[in-house]
């Protein structure tokens, strides 16, 4: 081991630099030390707070994804409770309206059981009907129309689902004959539509429908038969609103009942023309003779002694009447009728010229402001006849009904074609009567060509006394708020 030796200390003293104001001491040393192992550390350390760093930026963004998650799952589960909420709301509303509309179908099946007018109550209600998920409350009150031989009501129906409501109001109507423009009991194999015909309304047949030719129908048309029997081979029809085959049947009402109804009531504040002597014995009326507009005038032809003598006309105010005319004789028609009116008569019906309501336009029907309303009912035949009048064309307002046979003209087979027969109402009869005579073509050779309009103030209106279905209808509808 080497000694160190004195001198030597005193040289390695002296190679020391001497720096003023500065005196070296063991703390110095410790501050050198502690730098640089300071140093040392904060470069070890320096990759730490990197890793460090980047896991904190990554959890902010783990954080804020979460979050966005968080909130459109939040916002989904809101929207699909609102969506269920909105189904559930939409069915039970739906639910509500089909019962509201159950409950005006129970009104009007009530209804179509009370035929006979001494049974139709002035109020009916069915509450909380229990049907299916809900409940119905239907009120029906008559309206109290002034004609007393025409019934409407007026109905509300509301229907309930867990508190959703929907409410219905209507006017269910009586229906007449009058609904329809042309209805027929028995068709005969031997009657046809043809080329020519127009038909602007409701067509029914409890029988066959034939056609031979190119007839226009303006409405809808049913036949309680399977089919309709068409030459389709040179027939070109128009259905404006369709067919419908195999309907019901509807049956006419009846006759004994209808007569005694109507001559009851010409007993009773009408004009009833009773028995006269004489196979060839007639009654006689003429709406607004000589220009008299609101009478009408009648006379007898009967048999006295071993001849015929008319007896004088006589005026009736027809606004003193009731509404109603009984003939207990055949019957001869014409003239302009300025009121209401129905004309019924035991056996036949004959129109000897024009039967024209007096607030009309001849060939276009009764002016907008018409309040005038025929019926003609005869128990047999109502018979258009041969006259000059209706040589050329013949124009009737009003509804006709033949209860026990047919709406016909007298000779069918003979005569030039007499033109257009022209109807403004409707047409009912038990068979349907011979109107022309036409070649294989569908062209008339004898006989007129139809022309029927339908007189649209009959959907809610009739003639007095009336016959009806037996049915009703819903005439007006509509869906009020409930509050």
């Amino acid at each position: 081991m080497r000694r160190i030796h004195i001198d030597d200390l005193r040289r390695m003293a002296e190679s020391i630099p001497f720096v003023p104001g500065h005196t070296s001491s063991s703390s110095d040393a410790d501050e050198l030390v502690g730098s640089q192992e300071h140093e040392a550390d904060a470069r070890e350390d320096a990759p730490v707070d990197a890793a460090r760093g980047e896991r904190g930026s990554s959890l902010v963004a783990v954080m804020a994804v979460m979050s966005a998650v968080l909130l459109v799952g939040t916002a989904l589960f809101v929207f699909g409770v609102a969506e269920h909420d909105l189904a559930t709301f939409q069915a039970e509303d739906a639910q509500a309206f089909y019962l509201a509309e159950a409950g005006l179908a129970r009104a009007t099946s009530f209804l179509d059981g009370k035929l006979d007018r001494g049974q139709y109550p002035a109020s009916r209600s069915f509450n909380n009907q229990t049907l299916g998920d809900g409940k119905y409350t239907v009120t029906l009150q008559n309206t109290g129309t002034v004609n007393p031989w025409y019934t409407e009501y007026d109905v509300i129906s509301t229907g309930t689902v867990n508190g959703v409501q929907r409410r219905v109001h209507a006017t269910v109507s009586m229906e007449t004959f009058g609904k329809y423009l042309w209805f027929v009991d028995d068709s005969n194999f031997l009657r046809w539509f043809t080329s020519n015909d127009r038909m602007d309304g409701l067509v029914h047949s409890n029988d066959w429908v034939r056609i031979n030719g190119d007839p226009w129908f303006g409405d809808k048309v049913t036949s309680s038969r399977p089919y309709l029997i068409v030459l389709w081979w040179w027939s070109d029809p128009v259905f404006e609103k369709g067919y419908e085959v195999d309907v019901d049947e509807i049956p006419l009402p009846n006759r004994n009942q209808v007569r005694n109804t109507i001559r009851t009531a010409s007993q009773n504040g009408g004009l009833y023309l009773g028995p006269l002597s004489g196979a060839n014995a007639r009654w006689e009326v003429i709406l607004g003779k000589d220009g008299n507009t609101g009478f009408l005038s009648h006379r007898y032809y009967k048999k006295q002694g071993a001849s015929y003598v008319y007896g004088p006309w006589v005026d009736v105010n027809i606004a003193t009447l009731n509404g109603t005319l009984f003939s207990q004789k055949p019957l001869w028609i014409e003239g302009t009728l300025d009121g209401r009116l129905t004309i019924c008569g035991q056996t036949d019906i004959h129109i000897r010229g024009d039967l024209l309501y007096d607030a009309s336009t001849p060939g276009s029907g009764p002016n907008p402001i018409c309040d005038d309303m025929l019926g003609v009912i005869s128990r047999s035949n109502i018979i258009i006849d041969y006259t000059t009048a209706n040589a050329s064309d013949c124009e009737i307002h009003g509804a006709l009904m033949a209860l026990n046979e047919a709406f016909e003209v007298e000779d069918p087979f003979s005569y030039p074609p007499r033109g257009d027969l022209i109807v403004y109402g409707s047409i009912t009869q038990a068979e349907w009567g011979r109107i022309c005579m036409f070649e294989i073509a569908g062209w008339v050779i004898h006989g007129y060509s139809r022309k029927f309009y339908y007189d649209t103030r009959m959907l809610t209106d009739a003639p007095p006394y009336y016959p009806q279905t037996g049915r009703y209808y819903v005439s007006r509808w509509d869906e009020e708020l409930v509050i």
